[in-house]
């Protein structure tokens, strides 16, 4: 069943929203943007209404600087918005939520290494024995989104408010690159009552993918531990899934740099 947008309380990431808070948070005026980033008034009153939405290179990075963005994360993700009227496709139209018989023995035979099988929803839809163990009801629950916000989640995550942070952060990427696929709107009706979720999806910041450096830190019965997850892309006639491969460490605290 579709959700339709008419039922979110929270915006959709889109190029009138994304310039509208920019341009409040720095308190400026659509005549004062507009001579920042060299375009008349009325062209961002259009870009703030939903009017207009394609933009030149140029124009996008000029824009981009007077809205005061930094990051290539950010200048990406306007280049998405800017293109929601023709966005790249989800594939697939219906996602695997279920492994074959073969497909779960692989899983077995990974053991005691914690593996599992996700879809590009970000839905774990199998797991064996030790990554189970290691993400406790993660499997229920569907969605990583949906668990990390969950009771499990905040109990077992040791860094959750930084965590959450990025998660929502790569959601809202990976939405509008994808021009707001269903599934994302979907996990956005699922969260948006969540106070923490709205809080950290107002801030509209933005990333995308997980750096191969950026481990997770959980607490387990034998006390925290690092976490790097491997991922295996199998080709387009697998249907989209990843084989999540975990690496198990023991937890250190970060160093930091002398100054």
């Amino acid at each position: 069943m579709r959700v339709s947008s008419d039922e979110l309380k929270l915006p959709l990431p889109s190029l009138a929203d994304y310039v509208h808070f920019h341009r409040t948070r720095l308190g400026l005026t659509r005549e004062a943007l507009g001579q920042r980033a060299f375009l008349a008034a009325r062209t961002i009153q259009k870009l703030e209404r939903g009017e207009q939405t394609g933009l030149s290179k140029p124009t996008q990075e000029s824009l981009g600087r007077a809205l005061g963005l930094t990051t290539p994360a950010e200048f990406r993700h306007l280049n998405d918005l800017t293109r929601l009227h023709d966005p790249q496709p989800w594939p697939p139209d219906v996602l695997r939520t279920e492994v074959t018989a073969s497909e779960r023995a692989m899983l077995d035979n990974l053991m005691p290494t914690p593996a599992a099988y996700c879809n590009w929803a970000w839905e774990v839809i199998a797991a064996n024995d030790a990554y189970q163990k290691l993400f406790p009801e993660r499997v229920a629950a569907g969605s990583v989104m949906l668990w990390v916000f969950g009771p499990v989640g905040r109990r077992i995550l040791v860094h959750w408010e930084e965590e959450v942070t990025n998660l929502v952060a790569r959601m809202r990427g990976i939405s509008a690159h994808f021009g707001n696929p269903e599934v994302g709107i979907r996990v956005l009706r699922a969260l948006q009552d969540d106070p923490d979720f709205a809080r950290l999806w107002l801030t509209r910041r933005v990333g995308f993918d997980r750096g191969v450096e950026e481990p997770q830190y959980l607490y387990t019965d034998s006390g925290p531990v690092s976490v790097s997850m491997q991922l295996q892309s199998f080709p387009v006639g697998r249907d989209f899934l990843h084989l999540c491969i975990a690496a198990v460490r023991p937890y250190s605290v970060p160093t930091e740099s002398a100054g």
